[in-house]
């Protein structure tokens, strides 16, 4: 899997965001492949590339104790499908 980098952001609503970045070939953009809203009243809402990326798919919850780009990086390299297989 290509370099991942995660960054902490305001979303559009201003709530904060933690995404996670997959590097691309030098000077091609990188791209999200992961990110983790706060919830309203404790914890955060994640969605993974490969995983629940599509705004049908249910979103995962993930509670305060965990580390939102430690989560989204392990289910990344979890469902990760090396190209051509």
């Amino acid at each position: 899997m290509s370099t991942l980098f995660w960054r902490f952001v305001m979303g559009t609503k201003t709530e904060p965001c933690w995404e996670v970045h997959q590097r691309r070939e030098k000077g091609l953009a990188s791209i999200l492949v992961a990110y983790a809203k706060r919830a309203k009243d404790a914890g955060w809402f994640v969605r993974i590339g490969n995983m629940n990326g599509h705004l049908e798919d249910e979103k995962i919850y993930i509670d305060e104790n965990v580390f939102p780009p430690s989560f989204m990086t392990s289910m990344l390299h979890m469902t990760h499908t090396p190209p051509g297989e």
